[in-house]
């Protein structure tokens, strides 16, 4: 993203909230919305829908998951110098109630716990205007250099 160059993370993502950088397709695909951004912090909504059900009537556990990874990964990401990327390692879902389109808006938070020069750990829930806990999840990111950056040759 050439409009995102040289800026750090928490720089992008502030921009993606403000919507002068277009956010990732994949947010756009499982229906996020409302990116809110602090460093080592990041919330989104989540309103699920009928196309978003499995074989059974309830949210398919991968869209609950990839919802998730979204908050985990741009958690990390609000922490990143400019010429940084990560990726995740690890990822630890637990599902605590159903989800389906009758559940209502939820949101999504994703929270940095432990930051080290390399390794990361996140943690995430999925909850509703109430507090009830819907799903939670722990990961583990990997922070780099991006080929083309710092002497990294491109790829």
């Amino acid at each position: 993203m050439a409009k995102s160059a040289g800026l750090s993370g928490l720089d992008v993502l502030q921009e993606m909230a403000a919507r002068r950088i277009p956010a990732p397709p994949v947010g756009r695909l499982v229906g996020v919305a409302g990116l809110e951004v602090e460093k080592g912090r990041v919330g989104v909504g989540f309103e699920p829908q009928e196309f978003h059900y499995n074989s059974l009537g309830a949210v398919h556990g991968g869209v609950i998951a990839t919802v998730l990874d979204i908050v985990l990964g741009s958690a990390v990401h609000s922490t990143l110098k400019a010429g940084q990327g990560f990726t995740t390692l690890t990822l630890e879902l637990k599902y605590h109630r159903a989800v389906a389109a009758r559940t209502g808006k939820l949101k999504a938070v994703g929270e940095v716990v432990t930051r080290g020069r390399d390794i990361v750990t996140a943690e995430a829930k999925l909850i509703d205007a109430r507090e009830r806990l819907f799903a939670s999840a722990t990961s583990t990111l990997m922070i780099f250099t991006l080929p083309g950056t710092a002497g990294v040759p491109p790829a």
